[in-house]
């Protein structure tokens, strides 16, 4: 599963539907904006060796200190590029910014976060993929809370799902 933007303090204040999908799920993928090093701990101490996860543009330093600006990893045979991109900037031009930063890579697959706006689409071979923001909140019209679940069996089938506890 991949979430990103998960913008929160703490570990405990994952979704639940989000913290399920994590626990249920072979992979945790993170593509950014923890905002707390709680947050980062718990997933690695959940996920073990199956988290990889990259820093956005709101993680402190100390987030900065421990995962990458990006990521290239396989699973069952799929080159993944993961970023959110940490540099930040106007959402526009995300899927512009994202390939460039793994252009000559080969990568099968990007996963990037950023504009909290959930996405999946192809861009020439390339599977691009924006799970949206990981956070609940009750103030904003603005998009809901999801995540996406990509499943490699020999095919990618993938799915952006909708988290509402």
């Amino acid at each position: 599963m991949i979430l990103g933007d998960t913008h929160i303090w703490n570990f405990e204040d994952l979704p639940r539907d989000i913290f399920k999908e994590i626990e249920d799920s072979d992979w945790a993928i993170h593509v950014g904006d923890y905002v707390s090093i709680d947050v980062l701990d718990g997933l690695r101490k959940l996920k073990g060796d199956r988290f990889k996860g990259v820093y956005g543009n709101a993680d402190p330093k100390y987030v900065i200190d421990i995962v990458p600006s990006r990521e290239i990893f396989e699973i069952s045979g799929k080159k993944i590029g993961i970023t959110h991109p940490a540099s930040g900037g106007p959402i526009e031009n995300i899927k512009s910014k994202v390939l460039d930063i793994f252009k000559d890579k080969k990568v099968d697959i990007i996963a990037y976060g950023h504009s909290h706006e959930p996405e999946i689409t192809y861009e020439g071979e390339i599977l691009l993929i924006n799970p949206g923001k990981g956070y609940l909140e009750t103030q904003y019209f603005g998009p809901s809370t999801t995540i996406a679940i990509l499943i490699l069996n020999g095919d990618i089938s993938y799915q952006i799902k909708e988290i509402n506890c």
